[in-house]
């Protein structure tokens, strides 16, 4: 068995962890906002899903190109479970903070968090 040094500092990793994965999902959803209301005031008519579009265009900057495959597959993971329902903001939003999150650390294949709750708290339901 670890000794308590041991098991306390990888409890303090895990917090610290969590705080920055919760920290950063609030920020970027934030800024993500800030596109929308820009994109939405700029482009009235646009459907949702080419504002979803172009609203991860913009913050993929160099990696524009792949704004249509990450807003499928946010599509593909939001939808149709628990129950089916539309593609929202949210939903997107939420696949690219965590999909940006995860390219900041190669190694990291998941977060100590649910970064969903901390993007709730930003983006409201109904976008």
């Amino acid at each position: 068995m670890g000794s308590l040094r041991t098991m306390l500092n990888e409890c303090r990793r895990f917090l610290l962890g969590a705080h920055a994965e919760r920290r950063y999902a609030r920020y970027a959803s934030a800024q993500l906002l800030e596109l929308y209301t820009q994109q939405r005031h700029e482009h009235p008519q646009i459907s949702k899903r080419a504002l979803y579009q172009n609203i991860v265009a913009q913050r993929l900057g160099p990696q524009a190109v792949r704004a249509e495959e990450l807003v499928r597959r946010a599509e593909e993971s939001f939808t149709d479970w628990p129950s089916e329902r539309d593609l929202q903001f949210r939903h997107v939003v939420h696949y690219l903070i965590f999909y940006e999150y995860t390219l900041l650390d190669p190694a990291r294949k998941s977060t100590m968090t649910n970064m969903g709750a901390a993007v709730a708290q930003v983006i409201p339901e109904d976008f």
